[in-house]
């Protein structure tokens, strides 16, 4: 067990400072249309500037993540800054779309290193004995600057054009890199002598980009083989890596991650949670710009809600996780995410704003108990050497379940907005029916789905014993 550092809110505010580079890329949103007009590009191309980067570092994390668990988490972690310093000012200074894309996937290998080591770190500063506290107030930082990055960078756009989403943030990781070296209390988190295998790290990369990559092609063109024929491939690669894996001596993922029933459902939990909530940042601005008519800043107002909920339930997870236990506390956070997207789903055509408040409330209120309680039941049941795989591995389900939410949700409004607008509804009404139906629909599938895991032990002991179920 690594000793805490001296100062353990130090430590943990110098890994959110470093880390809240990741979730300040939000503002990378807000300059979408300034890329469009300054490339010239037609507005499906944009997709890509969210693709190159987001499949990059979901691809990475599990192979940094174990890297670090061999060489030091804040070995990990320092490299990713300096990597972010090089990648925010090559994406500012990108004469060419094509050179601000390889700029995105360098930032992607920047935000992997960082994200990969940075749940190990805080825990390693304020000590084992402070773990769910200490990956509660890391939540609430990555919230804060997913506020403040929009902000911010809107800011910048003004003085600087598109490139001010990227050079704002250069300052900040080149603070953290300062902050990380003077820190005196942090501990090098080196775990007992383990070995890379460089080859299993490329199959487990490949193999999860090319799979990742598939839905974002199928999504933004017209129907091809090509996208079924990457994710094939890559599907091909991780059975490659899962055959290396069982015959390995050292394994990038514990075997405890792979056989344990109890892990394998958190982490499908993870995905559903992650895919069904992202409903709310993917279609809840649409509602209200279409059906609310609201303007951008009471729009983003509004969207604040849900961070504002993420928050307080990060504030409160700690004494939750204590009353409750991790499993039931994740739950919880889950069946409020569900709660929550069924009365966003009887959202009114005419919404006054008092009664949007409740739904995004709830969201953020459940979507933060679940990822805090989530990360600290797989940081807490993974062994204590593979605290980075543990980080990484939470990052990646994430990042699966909002990937997929993208192309699933997304398509299956315009399907329904369009069978509406078929049969005679006006633009405004076949939105809102799709709207509600999507909601709706997602949230039972994930409350069934909730339901289901929390039988699944006492289905498993009566089958056991015999004994009837009652």
């Amino acid at each position: 067990m690594s000793r805490p550092a001296r100062s353990p809110l130090s430590g943990l505010l110098i890994v959110g400072l470093g880390a809240s580079i990741a979730p300040m890329d939000f503002a990378v949103n807000v300059a979408f249309p300034a890329i469009t007009a300054a490339f010239a590009l037609d507005v499906q191309s944009i997709r890509w500037v969210v693709i190159c980067y987001v499949i990059t570092y979901a691809s990475l994390m599990l192979a940094f993540g174990k890297l670090g668990d061999i060489v030091g988490h804040r070995r990990v972690f320092r490299a990713g800054l300096l990597t972010g310093t090089l990648a925010f000012a090559a994406c500012g200074l990108a004469p060419s779309y094509s050179l601000l894309l390889a700029a995105r996937v360098l930032q992607g290998i920047s935000t992997a290193l960082v994200l990969s080591c940075a749940p190990a770190l805080v825990v390693a500063v304020c000590g084992e004995h402070r773990r769910t506290w200490a990956l509660s107030r890391y939540a609430m930082i990555a919230a804060l600057a997913g506020i403040i990055g929009p902000v911010i960078g809107g800011a910048g756009i003004q003085w600087l054009g598109w490139a001010g989403v990227f050079w704002f943030r250069l300052p900040v990781t080149l603070l953290a890199l300062v902050l990380l070296a003077r820190f005196p209390g942090m501990p090098p988190t080196a775990g007992p002598p383990q070995s890379f295998d460089p080859v299993s790290s490329v199959l487990l990369a490949g193999g999860l980009a090319l799979l990742l990559l598939g839905p974002g092609l199928w999504s933004g063109a017209a129907y091809t083989g090509l996208p079924f024929a990457v994710s094939l491939t890559g599907i091909a690669m991780l059975a490659i890596f899962a055959l290396r894996e069982r015959r390995g001596t050292e394994p990038v993922l514990p075997p405890s991650a792979v056989r344990d029933p109890a892990m394998l459902a958190a982490n499908i939990a993870s995905v559903m949670v992650n895919l069904v909530g992202f409903a709310i940042p993917l279609l809840v601005p649409y509602y209200l710009a279409r059906i609310g008519g609201f303007g951008a800043v009471t729009m983003g107002l509004l969207l604040a809600v849900t961070t504002v909920g993420v928050l307080a339930s990060s504030t409160a997870t700690p004494r939750v996780v204590h009353t409750l236990g991790q499993r039931r506390a994740t739950l919880l956070g889950a069946a409020l995410v569900a709660a929550a997207q069924g009365v966003i789903s009887l959202w009114p055509l005419t919404p006054p704003i008092a009664a949007l408040i409740p739904g995004l409330l709830l969201h953020g209120l459940g979507l933060g108990l679940f990822q805090v309680s989530y990360t600290d039941l797989i940081v807490a049941t993974l062994p204590q050497q593979n605290r980075g795989v543990a980080g990484s591995l939470t990052m990646l389900t994430r990042t699966v379940g909002v990937i997929l939410g993208t192309v699933i949700l997304g398509s299956a409004v315009q399907a329904l907005e369009a069978r509406h607008l078929l049969a005679g509804r006006t633009a405004v009404e076949a939105f809102h029916a799709a709207f509600s139906s999507v909601l709706l629909f997602s949230g039972l599938l994930l409350a069934a789905l909730l339901l289901l895991g929390s039988l699944a032990p006492a289905i498993r002991r009566r089958h056991k014993s015999g004994s009837p179920l009652q």
